[in-house]
């Protein structure tokens, strides 16, 4: 019996038997290509797009016997991608120029799109370079012949292999798998998007799981704590059994639970649930109908699918999101990147530490008509319904007095125009250690805070989370954070306006008892964890709560 730990990517626990997957690496041919061939290989290039296309389109249209018609949007990326400038007309220049095979030229564009994407400090767009890869890899192996085939794979088998991408797993979904584990990926792929929305169990990050397991193996998939054990004696068989039954009971009583409209504590007190969106297609109406709103929408996958995009575009986009939010509050962040993620799309300077440099709603102030367009769009988006502005990695007070001039331009420029726009109430993103100290001060200037418990976290305790080195030392519910948590609620509290937690913490049940412990009634998460923040909030006692915050407390000392 052998044990891999990885990172649970959609939860569940699945018993069966390994099926590895051995996908074919796309061969990359020689570099040059003789100049009359030229037009020969674009043409050549142009075909592959084409049956990647199809591919794709046949995988859209087949996810629908297997997932909700909602999730489409994750194939629609990557037909976007096959006709994204950076990508298609990038390389058919380096054909034209270098006079470079199209594997070659493909190859050489993509690496440097994927860089772009890998050096963000945002997890979801870090794995963006994932999709990149994916479509990458397509279109070679179009290039070379036919494409890909998933012959041999059995019914009710646990899929192993180095990587999966979105369009696989459909077709792999065709053969009833019960899960699957992945040397690589991460909780923020499209793949493991997708296996949460089926409720597929699915294990990622397991380094080199497809060297140890052969087809046949007997597996247990437990992707609650991200293990997978290979070839299981017959207790832990017994003992994984009992734990799957009584998953499936839980399932059925969260599922009971999403027929009670608001939400109270077992004492009777209020607590609001809402969304955090990356992008329209989330927006599924039952997640809308369980939620007060969407807390927190981030408009940074705006850019990175688009560059500096149109004031126009923007207010279309945004507009699709009110709308579906059906009169709820939407909350929409401003940029929250720093320009060198997109070197490519926007300007930005050379800088030696860009993760504390020129980025957020500094990149914003110092590129105000960057920053105007995008306010332009928000507030003529607020005309059609209830939506306030959060400003990212605000520090002090100054920034939000020359925000709040900037802002006031806007509507200035909007009213002399005769361009109709709504009136928001705006707030700040607490997610720098200043900004949690000095939030009685900011209190006065705003009417709401959004505390980003992920950075917070990251720049109290100067950890990269996603460093495998230190990030064990990441850690939410270390005194420092409690107390900074404290500090910003207190500060709400005592100026009358709201705080929403909107980091990972708000949607995990161990750590939405601290957070209601310590004062706070508004919580953010990602959708797909909105049924268990409600079981849990039905199931706590505010008291309990309060009691468990001293508890935890005391613990580190």
């Amino acid at each position: 019996m052998k044990t891999f730990k990885g990172i649970a990517a959609s939860e569940g626990i699945a018993i069966g038997k390994a099926f590895v997957y051995d996908q074919n690496k796309p061969k990359l041919y020689k570099r040059s290509i003789s100049p009359s061939r030229v037009d020969q290989e674009i043409e050549r290039f142009r075909n592959a797009i084409t049956k990647t296309e199809s591919y794709i389109n046949y995988t859209k249209e087949l996810s629908q016997n297997s997932l909700d018609s909602n999730y489409s949007f994750i194939f629609d990326i990557y037909l976007l991608f096959l006709k994204d400038g950076m990508l298609v007309d990038e390389t058919i220049k380096l054909i034209k120029e270098n006079n470079f095979s199209a594997e070659y030229a493909l190859n050489k564009v993509s690496k440097n799109i994927m860089n772009t994407f890998e050096s963000s400090s945002d997890e979801y767009l870090r794995e963006r370079k994932n999709d990149i890869e994916h479509i990458t890899n397509k279109l070679l192996l179009f290039l070379d012949g036919d494409g890909i085939s998933l012959s041999g794979v059995e019914d009710g088998s646990i899929v192993i292999a180095h990587d999966i991408s979105p369009s696989v797993l459909v077709q792999l979904l065709q053969s009833n798998i019960l899960g699957f584990a992945t040397d690589m990926g991460s909780k923020v792929t499209h793949t493991s998007i997708i296996a949460r929305a089926v409720s597929l169990p699915a294990v990622v990050g397991l380094s080199n799981i497809t060297n140890s397991i052969e087809t046949g193996d007997i597996l247990i998939l437990d992707a609650f704590e991200g293990i997978v054990i290979v070839n299981p004696d017959r207790d832990e068989l017994q003992k994984y059994t009992q734990l799957k039954d009584r998953y499936v009971e839980y399932i059925d009583i969260l599922n009971s639970d999403s027929a009670i409209p608001d939400l109270y504590t077992e004492d009777n007190v209020k607590v609001d649930l809402f969304l955090n969106i990356e992008i329209n297609e989330e927006l599924k109406q039952n997640y809308i109908d369980l939620s007060n709103g969407i807390g927190l929408y981030r408009t940074e996958f705006i850019y990175l699918t688009r560059g500096d995009v149109s004031e126009e575009e923007q207010f279309q986009i945004l507009k699709d999101a009110v709308l579906r939010a059906n009169g709820k509050e939407v909350v929409i962040r401003t940029f929250d990147l720093g320009g060198e993620k997109l070197s490519s799309l926007l300007p930005h300077p050379e800088e030696v530490n860009p993760a504390l440099g020129l980025r957020a709603i500094r990149y914003s102030l110092k590129f105000k008509d960057f920053f105007k367009k995008q306010l332009r769009a928000i507030l003529r988006v607020a005309f059609l319904g209830n939506v306030s502005i959060m400003f990212p990695m605000v520090g002090n007070v100054h920034e939000i007095i020359n925000i709040k001039d900037v802002l006031n331009e806007v509507k200035n420029e909007l009213q002399m125009s005769s361009i109709p726009f709504g009136h928001t109430k705006i707030g700040v993103m607490v997610e720098l250690p200043s900004a949690a100290i000095m939030a009685d001060k900011l209190a006065e200037h705003v009417d709401f805070f959004s505390v980003g418990t992920n950075d917070l976290t990251q720049y109290t305790l100067g950890v990269d989370r996603n460093n495998e080195y230190v990030s064990d030392i990441f850690d939410p519910i270390n005194p420092a954070i409690i107390q900074l948590l404290k500090n910003v609620i207190d500060a709400s509290f005592k100026k009358n306006i709201s705080a929403t937690i909107c980091g990972e913490m708000a949607g995990d049940p161990l750590f939405i008892p601290i957070l209601i412990g310590l004062g706070y009634r508004n919580l953010s998460m990602t959708p797909t964890n909105i049924l268990k923040a409600r079981y849990v909030v039905r199931h706590v006692k505010v008291s309990d709560c309060e009691r468990l915050v001293l508890d935890v407390i005391d613990a580190f000392e």
